[in-house]
């Protein structure tokens, strides 16, 4: 800009003008001690050049001036002056310099320059406020195709229009190293004769970035940004990123897309919104907030309307793959309600998530019916606090569990239970407290054991589960039952339950089933006779599952049949087993949720009316 000044002033033919209004502009411009001397000066044109000092030991640039009553003025232009001393207050340019060379032309009052190739910018790094730029080093800006690269006149400022080409991209910002590819940039800029910006198009497409720290890529960066001083809000973009994955063997969530809206004041408080949507379509979540650029802080909110995720499709596991170590399927109604800020006393965010009718089989258990609205008070590090409210219709852990409600919190990447209670077989199991590491119910976690405490086991109800034609019994029972999980399994082993009392067991099947048919007299003869009114004093159960399999029952029975050798006391040894999945096909269309868990529910769903 100031050197097309210096060519108007070239051809009014007066040296000390030209060197005078030359240095003027200059140092207006940011060289304080450039100077400009007229070396050659006649009728056919002019040779004036620029220095960087007032010792003129290094020349900065060249215009080379040619005129003609039938041609009008033009000319050449070089350059390869710094740069360092232009930058505003608060940004450090370092060994910045811009290189050109070109054709210049004046016509109608004004002086376009059209550049020979590329408008080469370096410099050794950039810093302002949080953000520490390494590279690009370089860039190199060419005209738009049809578009002059700068045209100028002293009464109206300057119009320049070029493009950059994609070049490596590295910084910092707070900290945060970020890397990729400077997309392809288009801009259209106007500025003051003073040099003061009055506006500014800027288009870029096929940019890439990535958080190393966070393995995050982002890939077709795409959008157009609009920065008009004489407006209320002054910048505005409208961006979009073709997809965002994690760049990990197994990652955490499945590729995704973003599109979004900003607006605000670059220099004061810049406001955004974005939708991120998975590549099926089948989830869209609505992030908004605010940056404050100055502070380098900010602070947005996060939403996610609940979305069904069906049995016969991919599931939860399909849009998070990572928790395909964890779980082989999640299936249910899903939402999201976060916030989340970051910069100096920002916090650690928190999030509500919604949970309905969702199902989960993981490394042998199987849950249905999981109702739950789950809210974290700090996002990193997780944190749950205790009260976390859980309900599950049917859960298999070795035993066909009911109806449980489980309290529980999450801190410190550890899993604290302070009650879980399930009803099985008509009376209830309560898990003794216990805590243990998140990983501690994945495939290849460390082995735990959970104890269980069973109280009021209704003994017709759990014999229901080997489903023998015939078998019926009276009592309740109590015990201990030990949970073993690790390993991809999950199992109760040797639980020990014991009757409170005498009771019956009787065994009187219309047809016999070929193991138990005898000769009279015969010792199968003789059990079965046994069995049919049989009197016990005492029952002992031994209670081994695997979840996902069988469950076995082991009995020890001491007691009479009255019509059985005059009532003699027998002790007797029985083993009988069911499939825990035909249980748990029964249904749980009588299942009601919890009042607390229902309330949490409802509130989450207020939240987005």
């Amino acid at each position: 800009m100031a050197f097309t000044g210096l060519a108007g002033a070239a051809v009014l033919g007066l040296p000390f003008l030209i060197e005078w209004q030359g240095e003027r502009m200059l140092r207006d411009s940011g060289w304080p001690d450039a100077r400009v001397e007229v070396a050659r000066l006649d009728l056919s044109g002019a040779d004036i050049d620029i220095w960087n000092d007032a010792a003129r030991e290094r020349r900065i640039g060249r215009v080379e001036l040619t005129y003609s009553i039938a041609a009008g003025a033009g000319g050449r232009l070089d350059l390869d002056m710094p740069l360092s001393g232009l930058a505003p207050d608060g940004i450090d340019l370092k060994d910045a310099a811009l290189r050109t060379a070109g054709t210049i032309r004046s016509e109608d009052g004004r002086w376009r320059y059209v550049p020979d190739g590329c408008v080469t910018v370096t410099a050794g790094g950039l810093a302002g406020g949080q953000v520490r730029v390494s590279e690009p080093k370089s860039l190199c800006l060419e005209s738009v195709p049809g578009r002059t690269f700068l045209d100028y006149s002293l009464a109206d400022g300057a119009a320049l229009a070029f493009t950059v080409k994609p070049a490596p991209l590295r910084l910092t910002v707070q900290g945060m190293p970020v890397t990729g590819r400077l997309p392809a940039l288009v801009v259209d800029a106007t500025l003051a004769a003073t040099g003061a910006p009055t506006g500014l198009d800027v288009a870029w497409r096929q940019g890439k970035i990535s958080l190393p720290r966070q393995t995050v890529v982002g890939e077709g960066l795409s959008g157009k940004a609009t920065f008009d001083p004489a407006r209320k809000q002054p910048f505005t973009a409208d961006y979009a990123i073709a997809t965002i994955r994690h760049d990990q063997p197994k990652p955490l969530v499945a590729p995704f897309r973003a599109k979004g809206h900003a607006e605000g004041d670059p220099l004061g408080t810049v406001r955004f919104d974005a939708r991120l949507a998975d590549a099926a379509g089948m989830i869209a979540v609505d992030l908004s907030g605010e940056q404050d650029m100055p502070a380098g802080a900010g602070s947005a909110e996060v939403k996610m309307p609940p979305v069904r995720f069906p049995p016969d499709g991919p599931g939860l596991a399909g849009l998070f793959p990572l928790l395909g170590d964890l779980v082989e399927t999640v299936t249910g109604t899903f939402g999201l309600d976060g916030r989340f800020a970051w910069g100096e006393g920002s916090g650690k965010g928190s999030a509500s998530i919604l949970i309905e009718d969702a199902a989960v089989a993981t490394g042998g258990v199987a849950a249905q019916g999981i109702y739950a609205v789950l809210t974290a008070d700090s996002l990193v590090p997780l944190r749950l606090p205790a009260g976390q409210m859980l309900s599950v219709a049917l859960m298999d852990v070795g035993l066909p569990l009911t109806n449980a409600v489980v309290d529980f919190g999450i801190a410190a990447d550890r899993l604290s239970v302070a009650r879980a209670e399930w009803q099985w077989a008509g009376g209830l199991v309560r898990a003794v407290p216990f805590d243990m590491g998140l990983g501690g119910f994945g495939p290849a976690g460390e082995e735990r054991m959970i104890e269980l405490e069973a109280t009021g086991i209704d003994l017709q109800k759990l014999l229901s589960a080997a489903a023998v034609d015939g078998l019926s019994a009276t009592g309740l029972l109590g015990g201990r039952l030990p949970v073993r999980v690790g390993q991809g399994s999950v199992t109760v082993a040797d639980g020990k339950l014991e009757t409170s009392g005498p009771g019956t067991l009787r065994y009187d099947p219309a047809a016999p089933p070929a193991f138990l048919e005898g000769d009279p007299g015969s010792s199968t003869d003789m059990l079965l006779r046994a069995l049919t009114d049989f009197r016990y004093e005492s029952m002992e159960l031994t209670v081994n599952g695997t979840a996902g399999g069988e469950m076995a029952i082991g009995f020890a029975i001491r007691g009479s049949n009255p019509d059985f050798y005059d009532g003699y006391p027998v002790a007797l040894n029985l083993n009988v087993d069911g499939a825990l999945d035909t249980i748990l096909r029964r249904g749980i269309t009588t299942y009601r949720i919890p009042e607390a868990v229902r309330d949490r529910i409802l509130e989450f769903q207020a939240q987005d009316k």
